[in-house]
């Protein structure tokens, strides 16, 4: 399954230089990217080392972080209000790679009761009349269904929402690039974990390394002098591939690549998994080994990370490197596969669609249903007694699962973006890194 992301500029390939205090309080934002993938990221053309940075610059990025926190805020308000505003959309749970860090290729009845191309348009209609800003056409492999893909970003586009598409780049030949490009995507999603045979045996599909360069070489030929779509290159650190990241940055380097976004290791427990029942159903996380081992990392190796980062910090590349989602994180995160428990956004402000239009306020909870799309509008489901069950077991920590999840660092709240720009301040001046963190307590 690839891996998702959020974009909504083209990134900087940038840095800062000296100045007043104008250029202290832009200090964060010149060197990181905003918390979520479909936050606006820092503008292009502002290179590392450059003394010169224009003051209007300055004011440009200030303007983008009050426009971040802003948009923080309003989602804070709509998870209080239980008000949905993006969409994640499983098109069909088959997939065309074989990860040893997820499952989802492994799910039984994959490819049973998928809504046509039509019933995905009927759905897509309701999710626009509702107000819904997003929609991210996931997966599984969902280029296994060219039927739907094609119209559903059409459409998208023509109703003005914003469109994701995360893709391990299998099927993504250069007719299909063409399409999607025809079609008005947003933003693509390239998951790309190492290079050559060692992007292979991290995928667990021969010539997965070779179809993502030829996608990367046909989105970047296709899309020519436009702008669209935004061409984001997602990569998993795990103890399987850290070392080799640098070499990674290097290697896309060489092409058009609006950001990077290097993303923690999730790594659901059996343990965890039997201890968050919940009316009776349990969660179905994919994101846990398929090999039977263990990719989290051993003090030595995280270590060792934290090293290499600090490092492509003080170095950074020429293309912009997200490294956002590292500072929701713990020791613990990397050792234990464990993240700091929190009110989850995802349930309260984020539809989830199953493959059959069954609506769920968690991706990895496919069996819990709160209603099904098809029958119902989204105003009807959103919010309903057996949704609000599941907001309470979350919110009272009843969930054990929610403490391996890596996808609630995507969707931070209001507080989290502040102390992130914080830690980043601090990180300028020394008070701060990644890596002289204290594990975080269990409970």
């Amino acid at each position: 399954m690839a891996e998702r992301g959020r974009a909504a500029r083209p990134p900087f390939t940038g840095g800062f230089g000296h100045g007043g205090a104008a250029r202290a309080a832009a200090l964060c934002l010149l060197t990181t990217s905003p918390p979520l993938y479909r936050r606006a990221r820092p503008p292009a053309g502002l290179a590392l080392g450059d003394e010169r940075l224009a003051a209007e610059d300055v004011m440009k990025l200030l303007a983008g972080m009050c426009r971040e926190l802003s948009s923080e805020a309003y989602r804070e308000i709509c998870h209080r209000r239980v008000r949905a505003l993006d969409a994640i959309c499983f098109l069909t749970y088959r997939c065309t790679s074989m990860c040893r860090t997820c499952t989802i290729w492994q799910r039984t009845g994959s490819g049973e009761d998928e809504l046509s191309r039509g019933q995905w348009l009927e759905i897509c209609a309701k999710l626009s009349a509702y107000g819904i800003r997003s929609f991210e056409i996931f997966g599984g492999d969902a280029l296994l269904r060219k039927d739907a893909i094609f119209p559903l970003t059409r459409y998208l586009t023509e109703q003005g929402i914003a469109s994701y598409f995360p893709t391990n780049a299998n099927l993504c030949d250069a007719d299909t690039v063409q399409k999607l490009i025809e079609a008005g995507l947003g933003t693509v999603y390239l998951s790309l974990d190492d290079l050559a045979g060692d992007q292979d045996e991290v995928r667990g599909v021969a010539g997965s390394f070779t179809r993502v360069r030829e996608a990367l070489e046909n989105f970047a030929r296709l899309r020519g002098a436009g702008e669209l779509p935004y061409i984001i290159v997602c990569s998993t650190l795990s103890r399987l591939n850290f070392r080799n990241f640098p070499r990674l940055v290097r290697f896309l380097e060489n092409y058009p690549v609006n950001a990077v976004y290097p993303r923690p290791l999730g790594e659901f427990s059996r343990q965890g998994i039997e201890a968050s029942g919940l009316d009776g159903v349990l969660p179905e996380p994919y994101f846990t080994s398929s090999d039977g081992d263990s990719h989290l990392m051993s003090q030595a190796e995280l270590s060792e990370m934290y090293q290499m980062i600090e490092e492509m910090q003080k170095n950074p590349p020429s293309i912009y490197v997200n490294w956002r989602t590292y500072y929701s994180t713990t020791d613990d995160t990397f050792l234990l596969g464990e993240y700091p428990l929190q009110e989850c956004r995802i349930a309260s402000t984020v539809v989830t669609v199953n493959p059959n239009g069954d609506l769920v306020p968690c991706p990895f909870f496919r069996s819990y249903v709160i209603g099904n799309l098809q029958s119902a509008e989204l105003g009807e489901l959103w919010g309903n007694e057996r949704h609000q069950r599941f907001l309470a077991a979350q919110r009272s920590g009843c969930l054990a699962i929610c403490r391996n999840c890596n996808s609630r660092t995507y969707y931070t709240s209001l507080a989290e973006t502040l102390e992130y720009y914080r830690k980043r301040a601090l990180e300028r001046v020394g008070l701060f890194r990644l890596g002289g963190r204290q594990r975080m307590p269990l409970s």
